[in-house]
């Protein structure tokens, strides 16, 4: 009887263990996910719009014409793209121009060119990160 006593207790304890971490966890997630999403005034706070720029693209006779709006990771960084814009402005041409038409065409070309200046504007700043950029004009010729 007293060794069925002892499995039991080790049973209980090890639910209420096993128990608290998973409520530990599930909340540090809830947690991380508040934290992560921005009000729409916290997102307008740290965006930046680019001029429309018009740039050749890398297929012969073909230009795009594109516009930007850029998250930054805090106001600092916001700060420091509005004062380097011409710095912003040319690694935007430098990275349109680098694609071909058919390359840019349809969603994955969206999501390409975005994914690609993400990486490419963040190495323009010395202060904080490109959380995300937005194409939101957009037209090929």
């Amino acid at each position: 009887m007293g060794k069925l006593k002892k499995i039991i207790g080790v049973v209980i304890i090890a639910i209420v263990i096993g128990g608290g971490a998973a409520f530990y966890f599930l909340q540090k997630d809830v947690k991380a996910e508040e934290e992560t999403s921005l009000s729409a005034e916290e997102v307008a706070e740290l965006s930046i719009d680019t001029d429309i720029i018009t740039t050749n693209l890398a297929s012969s006779g073909n230009f795009g014409i594109v516009q930007f709006n850029i998250l930054l990771s805090d106001k600092d960084t916001k700060e420091e793209a509005e004062k380097r814009t011409a710095e912003v402005r040319a690694a935007i041409i430098a990275t349109v121009a680098s694609f071909t038409k058919e390359e840019l065409i349809g969603e994955s070309g969206i999501t390409m060119i975005e994914e690609e200046l993400v990486t490419r504007l963040t190495e323009v700043f010395e202060k904080g990160t490109v959380e995300r950029v937005l194409v939101t004009e957009f037209k090929l010729q």
